[in-house]
Protein backbone atom coordinates (compact mmCIF):
# COMPACT_ATOMS: atom_id res chain seq x y z
CA UNK A 1 0.00 0.00 0.00
CA UNK A 2 2.72 2.51 0.84
CA UNK A 3 4.63 1.21 -1.94
CA UNK A 4 2.21 1.86 -5.05
CA UNK A 5 -0.91 3.65 -3.49
CA UNK A 6 0.53 6.50 -0.80
CA UNK A 7 4.71 6.27 -0.41
CA UNK A 8 6.08 9.73 1.47
CA UNK A 9 7.74 10.79 -1.77
CA UNK A 10 4.55 10.33 -4.01
CA UNK A 11 2.95 12.65 -1.35
CA UNK A 12 6.07 14.93 -1.53
CA UNK A 13 6.08 15.21 -5.20
CA UNK A 14 2.40 16.02 -5.48
CA UNK A 15 3.43 18.99 -2.74
CA UNK A 16 5.77 19.97 -4.87
CA UNK A 17 3.96 20.15 -7.91
CA UNK A 18 0.61 22.09 -6.51
CA UNK A 19 2.94 24.64 -5.15
CA UNK A 20 3.78 25.18 -8.67
CA UNK A 21 0.11 24.88 -9.64
CA UNK A 22 -0.46 27.81 -6.71
CA UNK A 23 2.10 29.93 -7.81
CA UNK A 24 0.80 30.12 -11.74
CA UNK A 25 -2.53 30.44 -10.31
CA UNK A 26 -2.45 33.28 -8.04
CA UNK A 27 -0.07 35.38 -10.44
CA UNK A 28 -2.39 35.09 -13.20
CA UNK A 29 -5.30 35.65 -11.29
CA UNK A 30 -4.10 38.77 -10.02
CA UNK A 31 -3.09 40.08 -13.28
CA UNK A 32 -6.77 39.45 -14.11
CA UNK A 33 -7.88 41.15 -11.51
CA UNK A 34 -5.87 44.36 -12.36
CA UNK A 35 -7.39 44.09 -15.71
CA UNK A 36 -10.78 43.37 -15.13
CA UNK A 37 -10.60 45.83 -12.00
CA UNK A 38 -12.20 43.28 -10.04
CA UNK A 39 -11.20 42.31 -6.31
CA UNK A 40 -10.65 38.62 -6.67
CA UNK A 41 -11.88 35.95 -9.27
CA UNK A 42 -11.88 32.26 -10.39
CA UNK A 43 -7.96 31.91 -10.76
CA UNK A 44 -7.48 33.44 -6.84
CA UNK A 45 -9.17 31.00 -5.69
CA UNK A 46 -8.06 28.32 -7.12
CA UNK A 47 -4.79 29.16 -5.91
CA UNK A 48 -6.01 29.07 -2.65
CA UNK A 49 -7.23 25.95 -3.12
CA UNK A 50 -4.09 24.45 -4.38
CA UNK A 51 -2.00 26.47 -1.61
CA UNK A 52 -4.39 24.16 0.27
CA UNK A 53 -3.54 20.97 -1.28
CA UNK A 54 0.01 21.35 -1.32
CA UNK A 55 0.06 21.61 2.53
CA UNK A 56 -2.05 18.66 2.92
CA UNK A 57 0.27 16.77 0.55
CA UNK A 58 2.95 18.00 2.15
CA UNK A 59 1.53 17.00 5.95
CA UNK A 60 0.50 13.68 4.94
CA UNK A 61 4.09 12.70 2.89
CA UNK A 62 5.59 13.76 6.78
CA UNK A 63 3.39 11.74 8.64
CA UNK A 64 3.64 8.85 6.25
CA UNK A 65 7.37 9.39 6.28
CA UNK A 66 7.39 9.42 10.35
CA UNK A 67 5.52 5.69 9.41
CA UNK A 68 8.37 4.21 7.28
CA UNK A 69 10.98 5.42 9.48
CA UNK A 70 9.65 2.45 11.81
CA UNK A 71 8.93 -0.40 9.24
CA UNK A 72 12.67 0.14 8.02
CA UNK A 73 14.07 0.04 11.19
CA UNK A 74 11.87 -0.23 14.29
CA UNK A 75 14.52 0.89 16.77
CA UNK A 76 15.65 3.62 14.47
CA UNK A 77 12.16 4.97 13.48
CA UNK A 78 11.83 9.02 14.27
CA UNK A 79 10.08 11.74 13.45
CA UNK A 80 10.92 13.43 9.92
CA UNK A 81 12.66 16.97 11.40
CA UNK A 82 16.33 15.18 11.19
CA UNK A 83 17.79 16.34 8.06
CA UNK A 84 17.81 19.14 5.94
CA UNK A 85 14.97 17.61 3.29
CA UNK A 86 12.73 16.45 5.88
CA UNK A 87 13.08 20.31 7.57
CA UNK A 88 12.58 21.95 4.28
CA UNK A 89 9.43 19.95 3.83
CA UNK A 90 8.24 20.48 7.18
CA UNK A 91 9.13 24.46 6.12
CA UNK A 92 7.01 24.30 3.02
CA UNK A 93 3.63 23.20 5.10
CA UNK A 94 4.09 25.50 7.77
CA UNK A 95 4.58 28.37 5.46
CA UNK A 96 1.88 27.48 3.34
CA UNK A 97 -0.84 27.58 6.33
CA UNK A 98 0.56 30.30 7.86
CA UNK A 99 -0.06 32.47 4.51
CA UNK A 100 -3.07 30.61 3.95
CA UNK A 101 -4.37 32.19 7.34
CA UNK A 102 -2.98 35.39 6.76
CA UNK A 103 -4.90 35.28 3.31
CA UNK A 104 -8.32 34.49 5.02
CA UNK A 105 -7.77 37.03 7.88
CA UNK A 106 -6.81 40.28 5.89
CA UNK A 107 -8.23 39.07 1.98
CA UNK A 108 -4.44 39.84 0.47
CA UNK A 109 -5.20 36.41 -2.03
CA UNK A 110 -3.05 39.05 -4.81
CA UNK A 111 -0.24 38.66 -2.29
CA UNK A 112 0.21 34.50 -2.61
CA UNK A 113 2.48 35.27 -5.79
CA UNK A 114 5.41 37.02 -4.04
CA UNK A 115 5.05 33.92 -1.36
CA UNK A 116 4.71 30.95 -3.47
CA UNK A 117 7.50 32.47 -6.03
CA UNK A 118 9.86 31.61 -2.84
CA UNK A 119 8.49 28.65 -2.08
CA UNK A 120 9.05 27.64 -5.77
CA UNK A 121 12.61 28.15 -5.27
CA UNK A 122 12.58 26.03 -1.95
CA UNK A 123 11.20 23.37 -4.27
CA UNK A 124 13.52 23.83 -7.02
CA UNK A 125 16.21 23.11 -4.29
CA UNK A 126 14.28 20.36 -2.79
CA UNK A 127 13.98 18.38 -5.41
CA UNK A 128 17.76 18.94 -6.75
CA UNK A 129 18.38 17.81 -2.91
CA UNK A 130 16.38 14.61 -3.24
CA UNK A 131 17.53 13.31 -7.15
CA UNK A 132 21.03 14.29 -7.01
CA UNK A 133 22.12 13.47 -3.53
CA UNK A 134 18.92 10.90 -2.81
CA UNK A 135 17.97 12.97 0.36
CA UNK A 136 14.73 11.66 0.32
CA UNK A 137 16.53 8.09 1.57
CA UNK A 138 15.42 7.36 5.41
CA UNK A 139 18.36 7.55 7.23
CA UNK A 140 18.75 6.45 10.88
CA UNK A 141 19.31 9.44 13.46
CA UNK A 142 22.62 10.21 14.03
CA UNK A 143 23.61 10.51 18.10
CA UNK A 144 23.43 13.83 18.55
CA UNK A 145 20.14 13.59 17.51
CA UNK A 146 18.57 11.24 19.37
CA UNK A 147 16.47 13.00 21.86
CA UNK A 148 12.92 13.67 22.76
CA UNK A 149 14.19 17.62 22.58
CA UNK A 150 14.53 17.30 18.47
CA UNK A 151 10.54 16.56 18.52
CA UNK A 152 9.88 20.49 19.86
CA UNK A 153 13.15 22.57 19.09
CA UNK A 154 12.61 21.99 15.16
CA UNK A 155 9.07 22.42 14.38
CA UNK A 156 9.23 25.91 16.60
CA UNK A 157 12.41 26.91 14.73
CA UNK A 158 10.64 26.94 11.70
CA UNK A 159 7.19 27.98 12.34
CA UNK A 160 9.84 31.27 13.04
CA UNK A 161 11.58 30.68 9.67
CA UNK A 162 8.34 30.86 7.95
CA UNK A 163 6.95 33.40 9.16
CA UNK A 164 9.97 35.64 8.78
CA UNK A 165 9.86 34.28 5.06
CA UNK A 166 6.93 35.50 4.23
CA UNK A 167 7.53 38.72 6.01
CA UNK A 168 10.34 38.89 3.45
CA UNK A 169 7.99 38.41 0.57
CA UNK A 170 5.42 40.90 1.62
CA UNK A 171 8.43 43.80 1.97
CA UNK A 172 9.10 43.32 -1.28
CA UNK A 173 5.13 43.42 -2.37
CA UNK A 174 5.23 46.70 -0.03
CA UNK A 175 7.78 48.13 -1.77
CA UNK A 176 5.81 47.30 -5.23
CA UNK A 177 2.64 48.79 -3.85
CA UNK A 178 4.72 52.35 -2.57
CA UNK A 179 6.02 52.70 -6.05
CA UNK A 180 2.91 52.40 -7.80
CA UNK A 181 1.06 54.70 -4.94
CA UNK A 182 3.45 57.63 -5.07
CA UNK A 183 3.71 57.45 -9.43
CA UNK A 184 0.00 57.12 -8.98
CA UNK A 185 -0.19 54.02 -10.83
CA UNK A 186 -3.08 51.42 -11.09
CA UNK A 187 -2.03 48.68 -8.75
CA UNK A 188 -3.41 45.08 -8.51
CA UNK A 189 -1.97 44.81 -5.18
CA UNK A 190 -3.48 45.20 -1.45
CA UNK A 191 -2.41 49.33 -0.18
CA UNK A 192 0.52 48.98 0.62
CA UNK A 193 -0.70 49.89 4.94
CA UNK A 194 -2.43 46.73 4.89
CA UNK A 195 0.54 44.92 3.21
CA UNK A 196 2.80 46.30 6.03
CA UNK A 197 -0.03 45.37 8.63
CA UNK A 198 -0.08 41.41 7.56
CA UNK A 199 3.99 41.72 7.84
CA UNK A 200 3.73 42.99 10.82
CA UNK A 201 1.76 40.39 12.33
CA UNK A 202 4.19 37.42 10.30
CA UNK A 203 7.34 38.86 12.04
CA UNK A 204 5.41 38.78 15.61
CA UNK A 205 4.30 35.51 15.41
CA UNK A 206 7.74 34.04 13.96
CA UNK A 207 9.78 36.53 16.56
CA UNK A 208 7.58 34.71 19.16
CA UNK A 209 8.03 31.20 18.22
CA UNK A 210 12.13 31.78 17.26
CA UNK A 211 12.01 32.98 21.06
CA UNK A 212 10.27 29.85 22.38
CA UNK A 213 12.66 27.79 20.05
CA UNK A 214 15.81 29.33 21.03
CA UNK A 215 14.78 28.72 24.85
CA UNK A 216 14.19 24.77 23.88
CA UNK A 217 17.32 24.71 21.76
CA UNK A 218 19.40 26.12 25.09
CA UNK A 219 17.67 23.39 27.15
CA UNK A 220 18.72 20.60 24.68
CA UNK A 221 22.15 21.88 24.59
CA UNK A 222 22.25 21.60 28.55
CA UNK A 223 21.11 18.29 28.41
CA UNK A 224 23.23 17.40 25.90
CA UNK A 225 26.36 19.11 26.00
CA UNK A 226 26.18 20.16 30.01
CA UNK A 227 25.46 23.87 29.47
CA UNK A 228 23.07 26.16 27.59
CA UNK A 229 24.77 28.37 25.33
CA UNK A 230 28.35 27.58 23.86
CA UNK A 231 28.69 30.72 21.43
CA UNK A 232 28.45 28.17 18.80
CA UNK A 233 28.56 29.60 14.88
CA UNK A 234 24.55 28.16 14.91
CA UNK A 235 24.02 29.49 18.38
CA UNK A 236 25.81 32.83 17.89
CA UNK A 237 23.86 33.36 13.93
CA UNK A 238 20.20 32.31 15.99
CA UNK A 239 20.96 34.94 18.46
CA UNK A 240 21.57 37.85 15.16
CA UNK A 241 18.76 36.54 13.90
CA UNK A 242 16.52 37.17 17.15
CA UNK A 243 18.55 40.25 17.59
CA UNK A 244 17.50 41.46 14.06
CA UNK A 245 13.54 40.88 14.47
CA UNK A 246 13.92 42.23 17.88
CA UNK A 247 14.95 45.72 16.77
CA UNK A 248 12.51 45.75 13.91
CA UNK A 249 9.45 45.22 16.27
CA UNK A 250 10.94 47.85 18.98
CA UNK A 251 10.90 50.52 15.69
CA UNK A 252 7.86 49.51 14.92
CA UNK A 253 6.01 49.57 18.12
CA UNK A 254 8.18 51.81 20.06
CA UNK A 255 9.90 54.43 17.88
CA UNK A 256 6.39 54.17 15.27
CA UNK A 257 8.68 53.53 11.92
CA UNK A 258 6.52 52.21 9.28
CA UNK A 259 6.92 52.51 5.49
CA UNK A 260 9.89 51.54 3.02
CA UNK A 261 12.75 51.51 5.72
CA UNK A 262 11.10 48.35 7.50
CA UNK A 263 10.19 47.07 4.58
CA UNK A 264 13.40 46.78 3.23
CA UNK A 265 14.69 45.29 6.64
CA UNK A 266 11.95 42.26 6.28
CA UNK A 267 13.70 41.68 2.82
CA UNK A 268 17.33 42.05 4.48
CA UNK A 269 15.95 39.92 7.80
CA UNK A 270 15.82 36.97 5.14
CA UNK A 271 19.57 36.71 4.00
CA UNK A 272 20.21 37.07 7.88
CA UNK A 273 17.83 34.23 8.61
CA UNK A 274 19.05 32.10 5.22
CA UNK A 275 22.68 32.65 6.46
CA UNK A 276 21.93 31.60 9.95
CA UNK A 277 19.99 28.30 8.40
CA UNK A 278 22.00 27.04 5.97
CA UNK A 279 25.15 29.20 5.44
CA UNK A 280 26.74 28.57 9.19
CA UNK A 281 26.18 24.82 8.12
CA UNK A 282 28.24 25.43 4.79
CA UNK A 283 30.66 27.73 5.84
CA UNK A 284 31.53 27.47 9.49
CA UNK A 285 32.12 24.28 11.80
CA UNK A 286 31.00 24.03 15.75
CA UNK A 287 28.83 21.77 17.76
CA UNK A 288 26.04 21.92 15.07
CA UNK A 289 27.98 20.67 12.10
CA UNK A 290 26.18 17.34 11.39
CA UNK A 291 23.74 19.34 9.45
CA UNK A 292 25.98 19.75 6.15
CA UNK A 293 24.94 19.82 2.52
Amino acid sequence: LLKYFLSSQSAIMWQCAFIFFALFAYITGAVLAQRTNVATNTLLGMGSVFAWVSAVAGFTGLLVRWHESYLLRPDAGHIPVSNLYEVFILFLVITALMYLYYETRFAVQKLGGFVFSFMAIVVGFVLWYSFSREAHTIQPLIPALQSWWMKIHVPANFIGYGAFCIAAMLGIAELWALRNENAGKKSSLPPSQVIEEVMYKAIAVGFLFFTIATILGALWAADAWGRYWSWDPKETWAFIVWLNYAVWLHLRLVAGWRGKILAWWAVIGLFVTAFAFIGVNMFLSGLHSYGTL
